[in-house]
């Protein structure tokens, strides 16, 4: 048996968003002009609060699951995965929190609506991010659910 885990954690996007994080730290630093430090995080939190959503639409998804007795292991998961619905989640997301933190610092692009800061769009694009999970969370336990029939 090896000593590596047959799926290792993928953090590579740990370190993309960090570094991104940190890009933003040095010219907040070096560049005059206002940007609050929690825009700088901004990238790093979208990250972050992506992640939570996601375990924690994969987990009430899962409840969905059928189950059989023969105590089987499900190994096709990666099969009905769909990644173009997570990277929605994840950009929504992302500008559900830019959204948010343009409305709490109060610098919305007014000619630009995604980036307006409005309680509307911030709802909206909130709204998109948990659709998102839940439909690539639903396509995967359809598939896993299709099989058992």
């Amino acid at each position: 048996m090896s000593s590596q885990p047959e799926y290792p954690i993928q953090a590579m996007g740990f370190w993309i968003f960090g570094f991104l994080s940190v890009v933003l730290a040095v010219l907040k630093l070096t560049v005059p002009g206002y940007w609050s430090w929690w825009r700088v995080a901004l990238p790093f939190l979208a990250f972050l609060g992506h992640n939570a959503v996601y375990l924690l639409t994969g987990f009430l998804c899962l409840c969905w699951l059928k189950h059989e007795e023969d105590g089987e292991e499900f190994s096709t998961v990666a099969k009905h995965s769909r990644e173009g619905y997570n990277l929605t989640a994840l950009l929504c997301f992302f500008l559900f929190l830019d959204n948010l933190l343009r409305r709490v610092e109060g610098q919305g692009w007014k000619r630009f609506w995604p980036c307006s800061g409005r309680f509307e769009v911030v709802v909206l694009f909130g709204t998109l991010s948990l659709v998102a999970q839940f439909v690539y969370w639903s396509r995967i336990v359809s598939g896993l659910n299709e099989e058992h029939v």
